[in-house]
């Protein structure tokens, strides 16, 4: 009875999940320029990250991310813009944050992220796997925000794209892609 007491006085002690909304912007997923510059680029689309921390002994909390951004594809070339289909990216990551000072934290994670979209366009062939992704973030926490334990924080990742399509046309190199996201995040439960 005791041992099944413990684990749960632990999480409810230290463990927490919460809940981020925000906007995000992304780099062009491709750039070529034969004849006319041509991309492929993201449109500014909501963000929506669950996490749940778990406060180590000292400065350091870890953490699982899930975030996942569905958005619009838009083809610029010469000066127009047309609409190239959607994707949802949906990214996992185990992070590491240190609280710095005074309700200022800096966040490294280390995960990887999918592109959902219809077979059609790039995607065509598949949406090229899982990929490898470095994020980096710094948060506010405001003293009003307290009671909901309220964030405002920026985000930033990198990871490079690269779809079976791209290769059979001409693309033989990944292409890094950079993410910035800037959201608001309170505890839902927990700590």
């Amino acid at each position: 009875m005791l041992l099944a007491v413990c684990p749960t006085g632990r999480l409810a002690a230290q463990v927490s999940v919460r809940a981020s909304l925000g906007a995000r912007f992304s780099t062009a997923l491709v750039k070529d320029s034969i004849v006319v510059p041509i991309d492929l680029k993201p449109a500014i689309a909501p963000a929506l990250l669950v996490s749940v921390r778990d406060e180590f002994q000292g400065p350091y909390t870890g953490d699982l991310t899930i975030d996942v951004t569905p958005t619009t594809l838009k083809r610029e070339e010469s000066g127009t813009t047309a609409d190239a289909g959607s994707a949802t990216t949906v990214a996992f990551t185990f992070g590491l944050r240190r609280d710095l000072h005074a309700g200022v934290a800096a966040r490294l994670g280390l995960g990887g992220l999918v592109y959902l979209a219809d077979n059609t366009g790039v995607f065509q062939q598949g949406n090229g796997g899982v990929f490898p992704l470095v994020a980096l973030g710094a948060s506010y926490a405001p003293s009003f925000g307290a009671k909901h334990q309220l964030e405002v924080a920026l985000n930033y990742d990198v990871h490079r794209f690269i779809t079976p399509a791209l290769k059979t046309t001409g693309f033989p190199n990944p292409r890094p892609v950079h993410r910035l996201a800037l959201v608001v995040s309170a505890r839902l439960i927990g700590k």
